[in-house]
């Protein structure tokens, strides 16, 4: 249980030293590391004393309170996004506007009366 703690710990300052150059597939790399730690380490609890819980359980809350920074990160890329998406929409609105909506092999007669 020490040694995910410890790789925790690691992968977390990692993450944060990287932070401000990380893009998005990176960052979800990271996560996906992260939470693989994380399943691990719900597992090792069950075999783990309770001595052993109360030892960690400070050191994992210091690396869970670095969250709200990660989650920040990932709200900017969700935004970005956002933002392109909205650009891509209008870009395809107004292309729709001016393109023909009509063949423009048809005929037409007139009739006389």
């Amino acid at each position: 249980m020490d040694k995910l703690v410890t790789e925790l710990e690691q992968l977390t300052q990692q993450g944060l030293a990287e932070l401000v150059t990380m893009d998005a597939e990176r960052i979800s790399e990271f996560m996906e590391k992260r939470e693989d730690i994380m399943q691990a380490l719900l597992n090792a609890t069950g075999t783990a004393t309770a001595r052993d819980k109360e030892t960690y359980q400070s050191r994992i809350q210091a690396v869970i309170s670095l969250d709200p920074i990660f989650l920040k990160k990932l709200q900017q890329f969700r935004d970005e996004a956002s933002m392109q998406l909205a650009k891509l929409d209008t870009g395809k609105t107004q292309r729709n506007a001016y393109d023909n909506h009509y063949d423009t092999e048809s005929f037409f007669f007139d009739r006389k009366k």
